[in-house]
């Protein structure tokens, strides 16, 4: 992925996550991840496949594209 984009999406991610109250532990924890999850992929230590952002999105009850635009 573009090093742009993948930026906008972390940054979205953590004002969603921030939004919502929801701590790193609990997102991952929802998604179905181990509680460190969340805090790897805004760390930028991992990038999350399509499923894991899909449900990212589902979570926040936002559009899969809407994790990519810059707000």
């Amino acid at each position: 992925m573009n090093e742009k984009i993948i930026n906008i999406f972390l940054n979205n991610l953590k004002r969603l996550r921030k939004r919502y109250g929801c701590s790193c532990k609990q997102l991952s924890e929802l998604i179905g991840c181990d509680s460190s999850y969340i805090s790897k992929v805004e760390n930028g230590r991992i990038i999350p496949p399509l499923d894991k952002i899909i449900a990212i999105a589902n979570f926040f009850e936002v559009e899969f594209i809407d994790l990519f635009r810059e707000q």
